[in-house]
């Protein structure tokens, strides 16, 4: 089973650690920035000794697993997310989880997506058929409030929505019929609760080809 990990930062890296303890031996993380003194607190896989560095060199390393020092666009979204057997959302971006959404609905991969900041998060499996994250924000945030450098976050808030991605991607290898709620997380209350999601009639994820 193959599983490709688009972000290697707080939500990322712990993934990946957690899915290759676990056996999946197959991974390839994909990132295109350098490790950042700022950032330390809640990107596990990173020290001070690698500020500077290609946040994929220190994943191989540290790991031993494919990396590419790259950043998910249209142009080669599709032929990257083809072939794996689920991807995962540990990107920081709204703009890029909207893109990796649409993608991974035109290739018919399932889709982790996770989501942090402050003292929150969320994870969501992304199917054909829906629902996908188009089904829970119909209108995409305003790109200059969805960058962490904005809202900050919590490190364990987001080990803690690492955890539970990594447990869904788990599930999805393991043919589980997974996806049709949201997971939300609440440190600043301690509450973890799951929540139906419906798919819109009109979204893309209904359609057979992902194609709205």
């Amino acid at each position: 089973m193959s599983v490709l990990i688009v972000g290697a930062g707080g939500l990322g890296s712990p993934v990946a650690a957690i899915l290759k303890t676990a056996g999946v031996a197959d991974l390839t993380v994909v990132d295109p920035d350098a490790v950042e003194l700022e950032n330390l607190h809640r990107q596990i896989l990173f020290h001070d000794a690698d500020i500077g560095r290609a946040k994929a060199d220190v994943v191989a390393q540290r790991l031993a697993v494919t990396t590419r020092r790259m950043r998910v666009d249209a142009a080669n979204g599709r032929e990257l997310l083809a072939g794996f057997d689920c991807v995962v959302d540990g990107t920081d971006s709204f703009a890029t989880k909207f893109l990796l959404n649409d993608l991974a609905l035109d290739v018919g991969v399932p889709l982790v997506h996770a989501a942090a900041a402050a003292f929150r998060g969320q994870v969501l499996v992304v199917r054909r058929g829906g629902p996908c994250l188009r089904c829970l924000l119909p209108i995409p945030p305003d790109a200059a409030t969805d960058e962490c450098s904005t809202t900050g976050i919590l490190g364990p808030a987001a080990g803690t929505v690492a955890a539970l991605a990594a447990a869904q991607v788990l599930r999805v290898l393991g043919d589980e019929p997974v996806g049709g709620a949201v997971l939300f997380a609440d440190l600043a209350t301690g509450r973890l609760h799951e929540s139906r999601l419906d798919p819109r009639p009109d979204c893309r994820c209904r359609v057979r080809h992902g194609r709205a």
